[in-house]
């Protein structure tokens, strides 16, 4: 998609959280996973590209020791549906014995946070758990996984926005938009 295209396509959108209720429901996030792990000296590993968002807007309000890391496992590729998982980086700090943090930004069908929880378990993780800004609630197969944190909720529309990306654009937005369905031209 062309840019021209990205921005006549996201005039049309509409808005589904603010900025507002993005950031508050961040900073909730935030307090939730720091009264259950601030002593845990955890390992956060960012979901990449979906998660940089919501792993640097958790990081300001995090102040007990932790590691940051990160993977580039994806499962769209620049396209909307499929089930491989395609790794294209893997965590550089060690696993074994460490409580685990996984951040992505969306959950949908599950299969890339099943690939990326089974890897860090097979690592000998002490524990794992997954944050989400939002997850969407539908009726489709997904895998069998659910997150542990999540922030929003939305139905099954094309979101984008606050990390997630509308054909590679728009990630930066701090509030989130919606789509009935993804523009691909």
């Amino acid at each position: 998609m062309k840019l021209e295209r990205a921005q006549q396509v996201h005039q049309d959108a509409d808005l589904l959280f603010g900025a507002d209720v993005v950031e508050r429901s961040i900073a909730e996030l935030a307090a939730r996973v720091a009264a259950d792990c601030e002593n845990d000296f955890p390992l956060v590993i960012c979901v990449m590209n979906g998660g940089l968002y919501l792993t640097g807007q958790l990081l300001r309000y995090w102040e007990f020791p932790l590691t940051v890391d990160y993977v580039h496992a994806t499962r769209y590729r620049l396209a909307t549906l499929g089930k491989d998982v395609l790794w294209k980086s893997y965590p550089q700090n060690e696993i074994r014995d460490r409580h685990v943090l996984i951040i992505d930004d969306i959950f949908d069908q599950g299969y890339t946070l099943e690939e990326v929880r089974a890897y860090c378990n097979k690592h000998g993780a002490k524990s794992c758990q997954s944050i989400f800004l939002i997850r969407k609630t539908h009726d489709h197969r997904k895998a069998d996984i659910n997150p542990d944190y999540v922030g929003l909720e939305c139905g099954d529309c094309y979101v984008y926005g606050a990390g997630m990306d509308l054909n590679g654009y728009f990630r930066n937005l701090s509030s989130i938009y919606y789509i009935e369905k993804r523009v691909t031209e």
